[in-house]
């Protein structure tokens, strides 16, 4: 198989959730970039895109092991999470967080040395203006608990061992093939089938990015040398309403969204700062919401 030779090492990866959200849309530039990827998977089957996939189960410590021991990888891409049904408060965070280190150690004893992880807005402390990576944390749920555990953690040990550590955090995601609880695919199935839709709470401000800018983010990460917290994120808030009424005009049925302002606990804004993914990671948002959605629109 040929290798691809980059600044004296070959740049071969580990890259975990390869046929999720994101994970999926991070193949093809990170082919462009030159990675040799090894794709860590307990599917039986999967597409022949140029991967090398690779039958592991990162929850058997033994089995991820040995993937690392034969790959001996320069990088890892740590996408693997679960992020469907009760997934803020399901024990298996806890199995995430356990697998996440043990990938870690097992790249650093065989050699690695750049490794990116994603993580979550919610590990921060909510605030009404964009929030930074040096902000608070005050992550509330299971879920966010565990990531910023993992991210403490990693760092500490990376810093230990001579490994060059970065942790995207994300903000919220929309992208192609998703689940159909999330906004987004209830949001076009509802209209599909000519339903309605009710948004309860359309104040809400959120940073909404496209699934395929947080792949090419990520891979702008892994293959510089920024190290420590990146926002993965537009940089700019929009409200639950225009955000679902963006859909329903694309669609044509912009009469099926009906608009509430619902007491609500949540925070009213969720906007992230991504100045550092634009200035030291050097990437730039490349989809407007429009140009999203006409994407994701099309290929359904």
């Amino acid at each position: 198989m040929k290798k691809i030779k980059t600044m004296n090492f070959y740049k071969k990866l580990i890259l975990t959730g390869g046929s999720g959200l994101i994970g999926k849309e991070a193949i093809e530039p990170l082919k462009n970039s030159g990675f040799d990827i090894y794709a860590l998977t307990i599917d039986k089957e999967n597409p022949d895109n140029g991967v090398n996939w690779i039958n592991c189960n990162i929850f058997d410590a033994d089995s991820a092991r040995k993937a690392f021991e034969s790959i001996k990888p320069s990088h890892l891409l740590n996408f693997a999470w679960a992020t469907t049904e009760d997934y803020l408060t399901s024990d298996i965070n806890f199995d995430f967080l356990k697998a996440g280190l043990n990938l870690l150690k097992y790249f650093t004893e065989n050699g690695g040395k750049r490794a990116v992880f994603a993580g979550t807005c919610f590990e921060y402390k909510f605030k009404d203006t964009p929030l930074k990576e040096t902000d608070e944390v005050r992550p509330q749920t299971v879920y966010a608990k565990c990531k910023n555990y993992l991210r403490e953690l990693s760092e500490l040990y990376c810093a230990q061992n001579g490994v060059n550590f970065g942790w995207g955090r994300i903000f919220y995601v929309y992208g192609h093939g998703e689940n159909e609880k999330r906004l987004t695919a209830h949001i076009i199935k509802s209209i599909k089938e000519n339903k309605a839709v009710t948004i309860t709470n359309g104040s809400l401000i959120k940073d909404y990015i496209y699934s395929k800018d947080i792949a090419n983010g990520f891979v702008k990460f892994l293959d510089g040398d920024a190290e420590g917290i990146v926002n993965i994120c537009t940089g700019k808030g929009v409200t639950l309403a225009d955000y679902a009424l963006a859909i329903a005009n694309k669609l044509g049925r912009p009469d099926l969204i009906k608009i509430l302002n619902e007491p609500t606990n949540q925070p009213p804004v969720i906007v992230g700062d991504n100045s550092r993914l634009t200035n030291e990671v050097g990437y730039h948002i490349q989809y407007s919401l429009d140009q999203a959605i006409d994407n994701i629109l099309i290929s359904m």
